[in-house]
């Protein structure tokens, strides 16, 4: 009989949460596969993990307790979903990273005219609409400077992320561990 799998740093260096090194796992988290961690690792902070730990803390620190961060797009998948360029065609850092965030709190801390669909999703936080998103903006501008290429923000609740996933065939990664 094989020995059980123990739980360790995912491809991002991140652990799932609550989880302890070496301890059995409890979700072998099927929605974020290794390959697309690791790609997404590469390609958004050059294969550095203190880099998307130091991101992660300045975002998280801006967010409601209980909050996951998501990362989808060009950064996960390697081609823009729109005109499958390849991420970084224009030069490195010109591709941006595409964050989601989903908790129960996160819709609060966008304007009400930023929240569409019935507040199931939002416009991005962006350079180009720092409004959407005020309290926001600036853990966003600080994680844009760490990850060295543009960041945008966006909320939504996690089946509809799943259900976009699927429709579109965008899969996406849980940067925090959080299954």
């Amino acid at each position: 009989m094989a020995e059980p799998a123990l739980v360790a740093p995912n491809a991002l260096g991140t652990m799932p949460e609550g989880a302890e090194p070496g301890t059995e796992p409890v979700d072998p988290a099927p929605d974020a596969p290794a390959a697309l961690e690791a790609a997404a690792l590469e390609r958004a902070f050059e294969g550095d993990p203190r880099r998307l730990r130091r991101f992660l803390s300045v975002i998280r620190a801006a967010l409601p307790a209980g909050t996951s961060i998501g990362l989808r797009g060009s950064a996960v998948v390697g081609q823009a979903y729109e005109t499958g360029a390849p991420f970084d065609a224009a030069g490195p850092g010109t591709s941006d990273l595409d964050v989601v965030i989903i908790g129960d709190e996160v819709m609060d801390l966008f304007a009400p005219d930023a929240r569409l669909l019935g507040g199931v999703n939002t416009l991005p936080l962006s350079d180009a609409e720092p409004w959407v998103a005020p309290a926001l903006d600036r853990a966003r501008r600080t994680a844009q400077a760490i990850a060295r290429r543009p960041v945008s923000i966006q909320a939504m609740p996690r089946w509809f992320l799943d259900l976009r996933s699927v429709v579109q065939d965008q899969p996406y990664v849980l940067l925090d561990g959080d299954r």
